[in-house]
């Protein structure tokens, strides 16, 4: 029987040598995977952090109802008699605020100025005279729109739901016209600046890092105003109670800084 030579042997210790690594390597448990974990892949959350500015634009109706509340001339309307003058028309103005976010929460304030072209009237029959029979005809022009107030929202990235509230300006031109035979026989002009609060709620879209575009519903109220001077002819005392609602839409550019928690 022939001995196994000394190289042979080295051969065969070396293809066992392989075998077994090989077969360890299969049992072993896979080598940890190379990606990161997914959080690192969260996309990147729209920041509503920042100052901005911008304009709006929409509609208003505003709800005015005259009160007769000293007796007047027995031509004119009696005590306690009421018009009601829904003026409409085309709203549009600009707005300057500051949000602050604590995701998912925004916080700010903003300040708005709108222009306003509402205006109506209505007409009120009076006391019969001997002769003719005559109208008191009420008109309401508001011309501006002025508010201060503080916003909360919820930020679901690039949309922001939000409702607003506080203090509200308003300046308006009402008259009352004493009409007989179609012909104005006396004028009350009144002019004032009314003071109030706003309520309002809002839909905001990020459409890039700086611009969103929004849309928005505000209530106006005003309260009740007395007025017996600021007239031409007879005195026609009256107290009007007023509130303004508007719908519109807005872009905004927001100068961006570092500091919304995430």
């Amino acid at each position: 029987m022939k001995r196994i030579g000394p190289g042979l042997m080295a051969l065969t210790l070396a293809a066992a040598a392989i075998y077994v690594d090989r077969a360890y390597a299969a049992d072993m448990a896979p080598a940890p995977g190379y990606y990161p974990p997914p959080a690192a892949y969260r996309p990147a959350l729209y920041d509503w952090t920042g100052i901005y500015f911008g304009g709006h634009v929409g509609g208003g109706m505003g709800t005015d109802t005259f009160t007769v509340t000293q007796p007047q001339a027995p031509a004119f309307l009696n005590v306690g008699t009421t018009t009601d003058v829904n003026p409409v028309g085309v709203v549009g103005g600009a707005q300057l605020g500051v949000n602050y976010e604590f995701a998912p929460w925004v916080v700010g304030i903003e300040g708005s100025f709108t222009s306003s072209a509402l205006t109506g009237s209505t007409s009120t029959a009076t006391l019969p005279t001997a002769v003719l029979v005559t109208s008191e005809r009420a008109t309401s022009n508001p011309q501006w729109l002025a508010a201060a107030t503080g916003r909360f929202g919820y930020a679901a990235n690039t949309l922001l739901f939000y409702v607003k509230g506080g203090a509200a300006w308003m300046h308006a031109e009402y008259t009352q016209d004493i009409v007989a035979a179609g012909v104005v026989t006396a004028t009350q002009a009144l002019n004032n600046t009314r003071t109030g609060f706003i309520a309002g709620a809002g839909l905001e879209y990020g459409m890039t890092e700086n611009f969103s575009a929004k849309l928005e519903y505000d209530f106006y109220d005003f309260g009740t105003a007395n007025y017996v001077y600021g007239l031409v002819g007879p005195a026609m005392p009256v107290s009007i109670k007023s509130d303004v609602q508007v719908l519109t839409v807005g872009l905004n550019y927001r100068l961006n800084w570092t500091g919304g928690w995430h």
